[in-house]
């Protein structure tokens, strides 16, 4: 298993520059994090009060350009660590750009004069020399002078290095109080302590998570846009595991197929070095020391042997004739070996898909298992909590009746001396005691509201949805028969309390995908809303608010699910290949996520060509109208939301609602009620993709529901630039669940975990 050492530095006290507030404390968490809850082998700490380092002499760690270049010249002048480490480097502070590179500041760095600074790529050339051959940097640096961010560092690839740039090079990166925290750290340090499926073990997930959190932890502190940037040199350094203790073996494949391709080429380096970095790792060992034996061998095979001196008195022709054909057979010989080899390789990665796919298989079934024992012990506190629920109302009902018997045996006598009978009274009296009788006179026995008691949102019920079936005189749309269902919507004050509850009838139509899998898709009536929100809701981005006319339209009564997706991943190819299973929360009902724009655009590609309907992703404008369902509260349940309505990070909350469940994970689809159009999941659960280009405001949004391009190209495969999110996601504070809100995402191609979708499908006029 490899080592890990750490070097964390933060800065807030400038002598040319303007202090900073959180930067050292920033350094001191990730020490800490490094040093107690990562198990790192070494971790430097430098800081304005950071202890020395134990030496003979002790080495200050008071971070000056001078003292902090002497340490990286004498303690990396040769190799400490093995390739298999990993050397991690931390920085909070200033950071400034001269001539194209990259520079840190220290607390006597002078701005006007880079010699005072040092270069990331010097730092990056000796953390190098340390022998580990992962190097990760992080760097929350890209502060100015007043408000720790900056418009500097952030566009220089450093070779053979892991970089994280808290932002882009021309923004800021910022502070935020209420955290004491920059938002970069705090997020990697949420990032790095996620636990289960949804972890950050390794380089690719870590990126993810930042590119998806820091902007969220801006937004809701009201800050500017803040967007880390990701490098990974070379490439294939981004499937790395940081994180051995949370990694699972779909983290390991990954390295795996990296290996066996490097063996494939003939890079047995680098082969030998990605399956070391697989030691330690459960289930892989074995097959780490097998291949790393082979990989000797073929080094030991592959060596060229030294000629033989020609043999005194035979002539130079003779000679060389027979170490050509010498040679030739060699190659010949070597040719077929490694034939023999990608075969055997090939066999050998055959197999290994094969196990993987079966563990897969156990894995799922003993999670169904787990979950029925869930579900089961569940119902069994459930029964319990009932049953002491009774018992406890009986006590308290034996209580006051034995109470109220007191009372009229003291009473009795009085009574008698005034002349009246008490039998009437007590049967009256108890009578209204015990069967709760509004008279002034009945005692209320109900107990406290629980909500008042554990702070939890209150209970939401609402009836079963009942789907009527189509007759065979039934109208069509897209060319299928309409289904009918009625159910119940909810509406909600800021308490998340239920105030109101209506019975709504809409009606859908069942795409047939095959394999028992079908698309319900929503009727959406035609009709206008005020697109975007009024101060003080909402942001710029949702201003100025626009009317909209939207023409009706389908649209998928729930994000795709994975079963959906499977089912039409199978089907021919047109512009893209789609995974099946990209998910990283695994369910046939739960949504599908892990897709990325250009994803959901093929999937619709493919829908489209196999049902003769042409499907799309919606429109942003048509994305926000189903949502309001002609609402106009910033959610479509109302003044707010709570845990029992959507699944977001409910440890937040929106209005005066109680805190609920976080359960960071996806939740199946459907599981929570639907809106007045008979769409579910559109507030959390997954963000979902919408075909527009993003802009930053509403000034110039078509009035009629159509998608907003930037340019007239409308090959959607070669797209460009950021595309629109809507909706939250399982991950995010309820103000970004609103029905107005509004973000994008730079990397149409990128895969973040909480990214899923909804299709929609034009019905032109319609009798409905």
């Amino acid at each position: 298993m490899g080592k890990n050492w750490a070097i964390a530095i933060g800065i807030n006290n400038y002598d040319n520059l303007q202090p900073l507030k959180y930067a050292q404390r920033d350094a001191e968490v990730m020490a800490t994090w490094f040093r107690e809850e990562a198990r790192f082998d070494q971790v430097f700490l430098f800081t304005e009060n950071s202890p020395p380092i134990p030496a003979n002499p002790p080495i200050p760690t008071q971070p000056t350009a001078a003292r902090f270049r002497r340490f990286l010249n004498a303690q990396f002048e040769k190799p400490l660590l093995n390739p298999e480490d990993n050397l991690w480097f931390f920085f909070a502070g200033h950071g400034k750009r001269y001539n194209d590179q990259d520079y840190l500041m220290f607390p006597d760095s002078d701005p006007t004069d880079s010699t005072t600074a040092i270069s990331v790529d010097f730092i990056t050339q000796r953390l190098r020399r340390c022998g580990a051959d992962n190097v990760v940097l992080l760097l929350d640096a890209c502060r100015d002078e007043g408000s720790r961010g900056g418009l500097g560092i952030g566009e220089e690839k450093h070779q053979g290095v892991i970089t994280f740039y808290s932002c882009n090079a021309n923004q800021q990166s910022w502070e935020i109080d209420e955290l004491q925290h920059g938002a970069f750290t705090y997020s990697l340090l949420e990032g790095l302590r996620l636990q289960g499926e949804g972890n950050c073990a390794t380089v690719e997930r870590l990126a993810r998570h930042l590119y998806q959190r820091v902007p969220q932890i801006n937004n809701y502190y009201r800050k500017q846009v803040q967007n880390p940037y990701f490098q990974a040199d070379p490439p294939y350094k981004m499937y790395f595991i940081l994180l051995r203790q949370a990694a699972n073996f779909r983290d390991a494949q990954l390295l795996i197929d990296a290996a066996q391709e490097a063996e494939l080429e003939g890079n047995l380096l680098l082969a030998e070095n990605l399956w070391k970095r697989l030691w330690g790792l459960p289930g892989i060992d074995d097959r780490a020391f097998e291949a790393i034996k082979r990989i000797a061998q073929k080094q030991s095979s592959t060596n060229p042997t030294s000629p033989t001196p020609n043999p005194a008195g035979t002539t130079g022709q003779r000679s060389v004739s027979s170490t050509q054909q010498q040679e030739a057979e060699r190659r010949k010989q070597q040719e077929a070996e490694r034939k023999r080899q990608q075969q055997e390789l090939a066999a050998q990665r055959q197999r290994e898909q094969e196990a993987q796919k079966q563990r897969e298989r156990e894995e799922t079934e003993a999670r169904k298992q787990q979950q029925q024992a869930e579900r089961e012990r569940q119902q069994e506190l459930d029964r319990r909590r009932k049953q002491q629920e009774a018992e406890t109302r009986r006590q308290q009902r034996e209580q006051q009746w034995q109470n109220l018997q007191q009372f009229l045996i003291n009473r009795r006598q009085f009574l008698k001396w005034a002349g009246l009978g008490s039998g009437g009274l007590v049967t009256v009296i108890a009578s209204q005691l015990l069967q709760g009788s509004p008279d002034n006179s009945s005692v209320d026995t109900s107990s406290p509201d629980s909500n008042s008691l554990n702070n939890s949102p209150p209970e939401i019920s609402v009836m079963t949805p009942k789907i009527i079936s189509p007759n065979k005189n039934a109208p069509k749309i897209l060319k299928l028969p309409v289904w009918t269902v009625q159910f119940e919507t909810v509406t909600v004050n800021s308490r998340g309390e239920k105030v109101k509850g209506e019975q709504k009838e809409v009606k859908f139509v069942k795409e047939d995908l095959g394999n028992n899998i079908s698309l319900d898709m929503v009727y959406i009536p035609a009709g206008n809303f005020m697109m975007g929100s009024k101060p003080p809701e909402g942001d710029n981005s949702e201003r100025p608010q626009q009317k909209v006319n939207v023409p009706a339209f389908c649209m998928g009564k729930y994000p795709v699910t994975q079963a959906q997706w499977r089912t039409v991943a199978a089907l021919t190819q047109i512009n893209r290949k789609l995974e099946p299973e990209p998910s990283e929360f695994k369910g046939d009902d739960l949504p599908v996520e892990n897709v990325s724009w250009y994803d959901a655009v093929e999937f619709c590609a493919r829908l489209s060509k196999e049902t003769g309907n042409e499907y799309r992703l919606p429109s942003e404008a048509e994305w926000e109208y189903a949502c309001r369902a002609r609402t106009t509260t910033p959610f479509h349940f109302g003044e707010t939301i709570t845990s029992k309505l959507a699944n977001y990070d409910a440890s937040n909350t929106f209005a005066e609602e109680a805190k609920g469940e976080y359960r960071k994970k996806t939740t199946p689809v459907g599981k929570f009620p639907a809106n007045a159009f008979g769409l579910y999941d559109m507030h959390g659960n997954v963000w979902e993709w919408c075909l527009d280009d993003w802009h930053d405001n509403y000034e110039g949004v078509p009035k009629n529901g159509s998608p907003w391009f930037d340019d007239k190209n409308n090959n959607l495969s070669q797209k460009y630039g950021s595309a629109v999110l809507r909706g939250g996601s399982w991950y995010v504070i309820p103000r970004d669940c609103r029905s107005a809100y509004r973000d994008n995402y730079p990397a149409r191609d990128s895969i973040p975990f909480n990214f899923g979708f909804r299709v929609v499908c034009g019905v032109g006029r319609s009798l409905l």
